[in-house]
């Protein structure tokens, strides 16, 4: 008792309040499966299996030039209505393989799904579409289908 009452006299003594814990973001976070890093020969042999869907995160024109065989463009920079029609056609996969330019951006992406709420298996592509290319894996071109709707549209000048 005679601490506190000292404690209490001193100019720079300890605030003695209630403690309130922190809040922790990873509580939640936790229940969740952590999203899982693969190489490119890992990843592919997930292709073509059942409720596994790629994911490319890079810019339409990137899409255009090269991506995993079947992958699904789904740009960082979509607008509110093309993310909604993403996650509704990511809903239905069981597993989720997002790849971008980086390992990095793949893992924003991932987490983002996962606030989201996406509850199954997200994993990350390691080192991105340039990775999968360099192993000489299935690749596909050309435009992807409903780019139109799912990315800002610039104005013309």
């Amino acid at each position: 008792m005679l601490g506190l009452g000292i404690n209490a006299a001193r100019p720079a003594g300890v605030a003695l309040v209630g403690f309130e814990p922190p809040t922790a973001c990873t509580v939640a976070a936790a229940d969740e499966t952590p999203v899982i890093e693969m190489t490119p020969r890992e990843a592919s042999t997930l292709c073509g299996q059942p409720g596994t869907l790629f994911a490319d995160t890079r810019t339409a024109e990137g899409f255009a030039a090269g991506h995993v065989a079947d992958a699904i463009h789904l740009p960082c920079d979509a607008t509110a209505s093309g993310a909604e029609v993403a996650m509704k056609e990511l809903g239905h996969a069981k597993t989720i393989v997002v790849y971008g330019e980086s390992t990095e951006e793949a893992y924003e992406v991932a987490e983002t799904l996962r606030r989201r709420g996406l509850k199954m298996d997200v994993r990350v592509l390691r080192g991105g579409f340039s990775a999968w290319e360099q192993e000489g894996l299935a690749c596909a071109s050309g435009p992807c289908p409903g780019c139109a709707i799912t990315h800002k549209q610039e104005p013309s000048p």
